[in-house]
């Protein structure tokens, strides 16, 4: 089960950027941000419901223990999401399949600056193979000119989405053994529903958040980013205990192949051989990260 977990996750991560496809027309980069935490903490709220799990009687207590960190996940969550909604909106459906090894990558040199877990030459060489593949889809055989006043700054917004997605992942650790794995989810979505909301306040004042009527495709998108936030987080967190750990990077990687092929059957976008040897570095580099040696 937790490898169908896995593979479920990278499914629905992978049309995260199908999803602000559709969105983007009518809402910015900030609202949709807010729709994906807020129909994000609906779909927990249900899922609470269905499993008839009730908030423990400790909840608000072990949450003011856990403030800390619960709003450092809530703040570089949101950021994260921010910075690839703008990139998404403004760039290729696929152009998401970055985040992985940048949060991959900090997620290896925090463990060393943490935790001070060893990190072989091997692991430093697949760090920089993943760096390549970045570098090798950001580029895309373009003139450099063109990659330094286009790409680089798409590249970068999603880099920083991903390291703040790794920061996110770190609060969940950190809180792991304090609190329920719905329970801490809902609470840093809320609060990053909140912190994605308050900046919205003046354009919905004054009518001016939305451009044009959503069509059925927009308000699909919405419902089912939410829905991906949501569950998807949840049915990571309960693959984790069931699989290798170093499996779970590994498989959640196939989102960059899902991620592609949603772009060329959806968008028509034109998929190079730099796209292709950038992805295959990085899976490379990912899955080598992960293995563990007898000199590890």
């Amino acid at each position: 089960m937790g490898y169908l977990y896995l593979f479920s996750v990278a499914l629905m991560f992978s049309f995260g950027g199908t999803c602000v496809k559709l969105i983007s027309p009518y809402f910015g980069p900030a609202s949709i941000s807010f729709f994906r935490f807020a129909v994000g903490v609906c779909f927990l709220l249900l899922l609470k419901t269905i499993k008839r799990q009730q908030f423990r009687q400790d909840f608000f207590p072990t949450a003011r223990q856990a403030l800390g960190w619960l709003l450092f996940g809530s703040i570089t969550k949101w950021v994260a999401y921010l910075t690839e909604n703008y990139a998404l909106s403004h760039g290729p459906s696929y152009g998401n399949i970055v985040m992985q090894p940048a949060q991959t990558i900090f997620l290896a040199l925090s463990s060393v600056c943490l935790f001070r877990e060893k990190l072989p030459p091997r692991k430093v060489l697949c760090i920089l193979l993943c760096m390549g593949g970045v570098l090798c889809i950001s580029w895309n055989g373009r003139p450099l000119e063109v990659f330094f006043q286009e790409n680089i700054l798409l590249t970068g917004l999603f880099i920083l989405s991903g390291i703040c997605g790794g920061c996110h992942v770190l609060a969940q650790k950190m809180i792991a053994d304090q609190m329920d794995i719905i329970d801490s989810n809902l609470a840093m979505f809320a609060i990053s529903a909140v912190l994605a909301g308050l900046p919205l306040i003046p354009d919905a004042a004054a009518g001016s958040i939305i451009h044009g009527r959503p069509d059925l495709g927009c308000v699909a998108g919405i419902l089912a980013f939410g829905f991906i936030t949501g569950i998807g987080f949840y049915l990571n967190a309960r693959a984790i205990p069931l699989v290798p750990f170093y499996m779970v990077p590994v498989i959640q990687s196939t989102m960059a192949i899902f991620a592609i092929l949603w772009g060329i059957l959806f968008f028509h976008e034109e998929i190079s051989w730099f796209i292709i040897g950038g992805t295959g570095m990085f899976l490379l580099g990912l899955i080598g990260i992960q293995i563990k040696s007898k000199s590890d």
